[in-house]
């Protein structure tokens, strides 16, 4: 069976690295044939620094990749760095990039990519703002995108707020939107993320201290692992992006998938970014996950060679 064409769109910062890592180390499955980049975990400008140092450590440079929205569609950016840190890989730095974004613009690309490979899978790890842009100029996108891949969404425990996780509370606009178009979405929530917790430890016994790709999926952890044991009082990361580019590889790691109609809160008030479920379709929340079958192709960062 031929590998899935997959566009991801990002906002890399730590986990998002990971999870790029991991659909690059997925040949078989996955065929990333363009990377997007969004405001979110940090500012635009790092966000498209860290995709081409990295692509540049990995030596990838032949993926094309774009530059996307600065902002969400309403209001004003909200950032992670004291999660990710100021540059969004924890103060880690990469060699400078050997490879330039393209010229076309996010929704452009986002629109010839998926014209170039019907049925184009999107993996979104950060907020929607391109792909809400996208569909909204390119509505044929509706019938040239198979599926999203998301990460994104809460539907019992946030972590912005009590009912919101961030890539959602972001820019709910740009959900609803997507929500709206008619795309298959299939969302791995911040739920999920928390009954898969790793420790520092976990990562080591798995082997990541043994290839310089794994080294570096540690390195750039170090903040988180300093962030969550200030909260937890343990050493331990938690990788929402990885997951979502896992259950893209192999669906067949989610334990437990509720199918559903969503819908945003976008009012301004506490639930606001809320992801409120609904009768209906079009939409597969992956509620848990097998985490030995995950760490399985987890580990397949470590293979990956600079």
């Amino acid at each position: 069976m031929a590998a899935r064409k997959v566009l991801i769109d990002t906002d890399c910062g730590v986990d998002d690295a990971i999870a790029i890592m991991l659909a690059l180390a997925s040949p078989n499955e996955v065929d990333v044939v363009g990377i997007t980049t969004v405001s979110g975990n940090v500012p635009l400008p790092n966000v498209i620094d860290n995709v081409l140092r990295l692509l540049t450590f990995v030596g990838r440079t032949g993926i094309p990749v774009f530059r996307g929205a600065s902002m969400p569609l309403v209001e004003p950016a909200r950032y992670a760095k004291d999660v990710h840190g100021g540059n969004g890989f924890g103060g880690v730095q990469l060699p400078a990039p050997r490879v330039s974004e393209q010229k076309e613009r996010a929704p452009d690309g986002i629109a010839r990519m998926a014209r170039e490979n019907p049925g184009l899978t999107l993996l979104t790890l950060g907020p929607l703002t391109n792909i809400a842009l996208a569909v909204n100029l390119y509505p044929e996108l509706k019938d040239l995108v198979g599926e999203i891949v998301a990460m994104g969404g809460a539907i019992e425990t946030g972590n912005v707020t009590r009912f919101a996780e961030f890539n959602f509370f972001a820019d709910p606009e740009a959900v609803q939107c997507v929500l709206d178009c008619g795309i298959p979405i299939s969302l791995l929530t911040w739920d999920a993320t928390l009954k898969v917790m790793h420790t520092e430890k976990d990562l080591i016994d798995l082997g990541f201290s043994s290839s310089s790709s794994g080294r570096l999926a540690l390195d750039i952890q170090q903040i988180l692992f300093g962030f969550i044991e200030k909260m937890r009082g343990v050493r331990a990361t938690m990788l929402p992006d990885p997951l979502a580019a896992a259950c893209l590889v192999d669906p067949s790691i989610a334990a437990r998938i509720l199918s559903t109609g969503l819908r945003m809160e976008l009012g301004q008030n506490t639930m606001r970014g809320a992801s409120i479920t609904q009768r209906g379709g079009g939409v597969k929340v992956f509620l848990d996950i097998d985490k030995q079958a995950f760490d399985r192709i987890l580990k397949r960062v470590i293979a990956l060679k600079p």
